[in-house]
């Protein structure tokens, strides 16, 4: 299944309006209730795990100082070898 990101962006907040706009519509009774609760629990939780996944992913892409060590040592060993050392 495929969303347009702009629509995929929007998502959390979109379950949230939905669940909000429940209540209104259907007034307070309990499936009308349970189901905005449900809508507004899939938004937050949307946002939670996507801030989690990106947190990550930011986590691994930035290099420790061993691993810049390590790459610099890979290059002048790199260098050393061309120059015929």
């Amino acid at each position: 299944m495929w969303i347009p990101d702009s629509i995929y962006k929007r998502l959390p907040a979109l379950y949230a309006v939905a669940g909000a706009a429940l209540l209104p519509a259907f007034g307070l009774n309990g499936p009308s209730v349970v189901s905005a609760a449900m809508l507004v629990a899939a938004g937050a939780l949307t946002a939670l795990w996507r801030y989690k996944h990106r947190s990550a992913a930011e986590a691994e892409a930035t290099p420790t100082p061993k691993d810049e060590w390590a790459q610099r040592r890979e290059r002048r060993l790199e260098e050393a070898r061309l120059r015929g050392y």
